[in-house]
């Protein structure tokens, strides 16, 4: 999986509209660049912050080796 992804295919693994994606990234301070989340940055963040989303983000998002904290 590419790391970074449009807010609609980030919706799409999350189950949630891409509002809601754009939403949360704004919220934990994750930046939407040109269109696209970088989707580790997003999972771990929203882990971080306790945000509603990050354990199906953390499931769904994050690959093995992925994650900075192992």
């Amino acid at each position: 999986m590419a790391v970074h992804l449009t807010p609609d295919q980030i919706a799409a693994l999350l189950e949630v509209e891409p509002d809601v994606v754009v939403n949360a990234a704004d919220e934990v301070g994750v930046p939407v660049y040109q269109g696209q989340i970088d989707r580790v940055l997003l999972a771990e963040a929203l882990v971080a912050a306790g945000h509603h989303l990050a354990p199906v983000a953390s499931e769904r998002l994050l690959r093995a080796g992925d994650a900075s904290s192992g």
